[in-house]
């Protein structure tokens, strides 16, 4: 690019994005998230415009609509990962951002599958496949001293005429010629994954998967005290990560009931205090948490309307309500009109709330009353009579 030419654009960058600074607005080359300023943004374009970041995929559940993505939105923003969403398909999501700091976090959602580098995408038709393979350099990769797999995904019901199996065997033959590397389906060192999704055809290397079992393993009723109001481990570790607490750091469960939230957050490494006004709940969580070989920071008997603690880093809880969980003879409403003035009291700078409540308690209302600003809501329907209300919060 002749140094004319450049200075005109750079110049041309910092009058689009300088208005857009002040507004707040973000740039049009996609989602992106990092530190703010028009700087930031300058830099971040020319590292993409110059084509030196790479791109990752995560497979999410599709259990809930908007869960899952704002799980992955919020452990990336409180690990301060730059990263740009280019590409979101149902539970497809494409990012470009540092790959070893995304490894270092994929094992910690609730709702993220699954995990690698993006090889190559192409359009859904074989020979557009083909033409990007030959085309593509494999080298950093797969090398003939590596045994690989290929395992195809479907997303949304698309590309019909291709078939998976079909798929799975025709790149494998592809893959195999190119690099001279070996297929196994059993233990092959480099998995692959291959994914139809819109009319796009995906493939990449896999880093991550959950464990399989590991959700099973924490189930209620696989624990050492059941209790039917906690939360499915899924569900409650969503709600630890949207409180962007880190590993590391306390945090608060002030409902903790038998132990459920708290069992996600020690999972993650973090420091948990867990309060329950019931001493046969704290002793239930107890028991549940060493069942799990976990030690929190401190499990103990008190009232969420008067916590005994100076600081914490996060909050994330889910409130009595209903007839299967104590209220101790009062509103869910009236719970919350008094507990969240405490939790805005001990929150760091910075920190998050997160809290679930019945949908119709008007817990929207009570926590920008108290001077919260709300981050985030979603709705999860539980059954007939129970609609949950999600909101993440934090001081204005």
């Amino acid at each position: 690019m002749p140094l004319s030419l450049g200075f005109r654009l750079i110049r041309v960058l910092v009058f689009v994005l300088k208005p857009l600074e002040r507004l707040n607005l973000s740039s049009p080359y996609g989602e992106s998230c990092g530190p703010g300023g028009s700087v930031y943004m300058f830099a971040t374009i020319c590292k993409y415009m110059a084509g030196n970041s790479a791109r990752f995929f995560f497979i999410l559940s599709g259990e809930h609509p908007t869960l899952p993505l704002a799980e992955l939105k919020a452990i990336l923003q409180a690990y301060v990962i730059e990263y740009k969403i280019v590409g979101n398909f149902y539970k497809l999501v494409e990012v470009e951002a540092d790959g070893t700091r995304l490894e270092s976090i994929a094992n910690r959602g609730g709702y993220l599958d699954e995990m690698g580098e993006e090889v190559l995408h192409t359009e859904d038709n074989l020979d557009s496949i083909k033409k990007e393979v030959e085309f593509t350099d494999l080298e950093p990769f797969l090398s003939s001293q590596d045994s690989f797999s290929i395992r195809m995904l479907r997303f949304g019901g698309v590309s019909k005429e291709l078939s998976r199996v079909h798929l799975e065997g025709y790149l494998g033959k592809l893959l195999a010629e190119k690099t001279g590397a070996k297929v196994d389906l059993r233990s092959p060192k480099k998995p692959f994954r291959g994914i139809l999704a819109g009319s796009l055809f995906h493939l990449g290397l896999i880093m991550h998967q959950r464990p399989k079992g590991s959700i099973h393993r924490r189930r209620p009723r696989k624990r050492a005290v059941f209790h039917p109001s906690t939360m499915p481990p899924k569900l409650a570790r969503c709600l630890v990560n949207l409180s962007e607490v880190r590993d590391g750091e306390t945090f608060l469960d002030p409902f903790c009931g038998v132990g459920g939230i708290a069992i996600e957050a020690s999972l993650l490494g973090c420091d948990v205090v867990g309060i329950d006004a019931l001493s046969r709940m704290v002793r239930s969580a107890r028991r549940n948490l060493a069942h799990f070989g976990l030690k929190p920071y401190g499990l103990l008997r008190g009232d969420a309307r008067n916590i005994p603690l100076r600081r914490v880093d996060a909050i994330a809880t889910d409130p009595p309500y209903g007839t299967g969980a104590s209220t101790l003879k009062s509103t869910t409403k009236n719970i919350l009109a008094s507990f969240l003035p405490q939790a805005k009291s001990i929150l760091s700078p910075g920190g998050k709330v997160v809290f679930a409540s019945p949908l119709g308690t008007g817990a929207l209302d009570l926590a920008e009353s108290q001077g919260f600003k709300v981050f985030d809501r979603h709705e999860l329907y539980v059954h007939r009579s129970l609609t949950r209300e999600i909101l993440v919060l934090g001081a204005n």
